[in-house]
């Protein structure tokens, strides 16, 4: 039987990855591609340029040397001594560009290493490491180590992208705890927020928004709102109804953050979520977050008062689509949560062209520079174009679309991992909800479940310490409320 060239076997197998179905699918192809094209020697091998393997490899032996002798106390002080997800430059994203599943081997063994040291650790007999020493270094890890975030823009009708997206992290249990979304992203973020775990499951893989909130001729015509924002408030009550963000939160356990742009011309935009907006109605956000300006009405958010009756929040303050201003609200995640690695799904075409590549390594250079020259000169030019328009008191409609146009280009759109819809999928009609078929959305969700596939791995590594940190500082604070209550009840026995 005649053999295939290597060459010939590795474009079969770069095909049928393409044509995957499933990430199990997915992955043995991977594999298999990495036993034909070295990545799988690559892995194995400790060099490279683009993190310290030296470094590294001494913190494993050492590591584990204090494991296996049970020195807790040895363990401990080399926990403190610092851990991060870009320890030694091992959280380079080049690091993932080689080998088509995983990354160096060494990597992998050393954050395991770190996850079963800090189970290790809060496993330690209390007369060795009391309760009071593991908590506060398990809190300083917290605080230190950060945590991930999921981001999902704004892209109006290619949003089941982001349920691909979603349902693909779900499956790997990589879904972060802190979530935002703007437009199309804010309506998946809302869904995810009032769902449990198990409420999740297929959910996202038979969703279908029947009726396509409107046409494209309705998109244009029905300015006043009354068909398109009457149509898209119907479709947010049915799956979010009148909960709060302080009563999702409490539901679910999961930070959604929701952006909305202001529609008054000098106020800033907002991240509603349970900590700055705890009795908003996340209907209410959504509704706001996802009403183009121009195209649907603006939205006054309502909110809770302590006996749950529905009143206004902030009367006489409209919000619009909150994508415009702050489409992934970054800075603002850092600050509230201590999130410090963000991924990113990308469906808004801003976004799209801002982070296109090329497909031949030697012209990205190039291509990239060239690319933020345009970038940076399209935005002076709106800027000089805007202080002209403003000094013309005539040109005041001309000025708010080129200020709405500056916020649209003053936008950074990328993460630490960026899991963005592929430039053939954009389409002008599907932008604007318009599919001729279910078999259509269907693409564009395997899309956003193909697109993650690559990238699984590379969440694994970056949010695995920051799970295992929470979860045993989780355990810790429990076991402490449980003593305090049995100390209560033991100095007062009548309660």
């Amino acid at each position: 039987m005649l053999k295939l060239p290597t060459n010939r076997k590795l474009a079969n197998l770069e095909s049928a990855l393409a044509a995957a179905r499933t990430y199990a699918e997915w992955c043995d192809l991977a594999r298999q591609h990495d036993e034909l094209s070295g990545g799988n020697q690559w892995k194995a091998s400790v060099d490279s340029q683009y993190f310290d393997a030296n470094q590294i490899l001494a913190r494993y032996r050492r590591m584990q040397d204090c494991m296996n002798k049970g020195d807790y106390e040895e363990l401990l002080f080399t926990l403190n001594e610092g851990i991060h997800g870009n320890m030694a430059g091992m959280g380079n994203a080049l690091l993932y560009s080689r080998a088509r599943l995983g990354t160096k081997q060494l990597i992998v063994d050393f954050v395991e290493l770190i996850s079963r040291a800090l189970r290790a650790l809060l496993d330690a007999p209390d007369a060795v490491i009391s309760n009071e020493r593991k908590r506060n270094f398990f809190r300083r890890a917290s605080h230190c180590f950060g945590r991930s975030a999921l981001s999902m823009s704004g892209g109006a009708g290619l949003i089941y992208f982001h349920h691909g997206v979603v349902d693909a992290l779900l499956q790997e249990n990589l879904l972060p705890s802190v979530l935002s979304g703007s437009s199309a992203g804010s309506w998946v973020c809302a869904q995810i927020g009032t769902l449990s775990d198990e409420e999740l499951k297929g959910y996202f893989a038979a969703k279908r928004y029947e009726g396509r909130f409107f046409n494209a001729w309705e998109l244009l015509r029905a300015r006043s709102g009354d068909t398109v924002a009457g149509a898209r408030d119907d479709m947010i009550d049915s799956f979010v109804g009148s909960m709060t963000f302080e009563e999702a939160y409490e539901h679910t356990g999961r930070h959604i953050n929701i952006s909305v742009a202001p529609h008054e011309k000098h106020q800033k935009s907002r991240l509603m979520n349970a900590m700055t907006a705890p009795n908003v109605t996340i209907r209410s956000a959504v509704k706001a977050s996802s009403s183009p300006s121009g195209l649907a009405p603006p939205v006054q958010l309502e909110a809770k008062d302590s006996q749950g009756r529905l009143k206004p929040y902030l009367p006489g303050r409209l919000w619009v689509d909150g994508s415009t201003a702050d489409d992934l609200p970054l800075k603002r995640l850092a600050r509230l949560y201590g999130v410090n690695h963000f991924v990113v799904s990308m469906i808004n075409p801003a976004g799209l062209l801002y982070n296109l590549e090329l497909n031949h390594k030697n012209q990205e250079s190039l291509f990239r520079s060239l690319k933020r020259l345009y970038f940076t000169a399209l935005k002076e030019s709106v800027s000089n174009i805007r202080r002209w328009s403003s000094e013309q008191s005539l040109l005041g409609q001309l000025d708010f679309a080129l200020g709405g146009l500056y916020q649209v280009l003053d936008q950074s759109y990328v993460g630490d991992i960026n899991i963005s819809l592929h430039i053939k999928h954009l389409r002008l009609r599907n932008l604007l909800y318009q599919y001729n078929s279910d078999d259509e959305i269907q693409q564009i969700y395997h899309a956003g479940q193909a697109a993650s596939w690559p990238k699984l791995e590379q969440i694994r590594m970056a949010s695995l310490i920051s799970k295992e940190i929470d979860a045993c500082l989780e355990k810790l604070e429990v076991d402490a409320i449980k003593q305090d209550g049995a100390a209560l009840a033991f100095n007062h026995p009548i309660l």
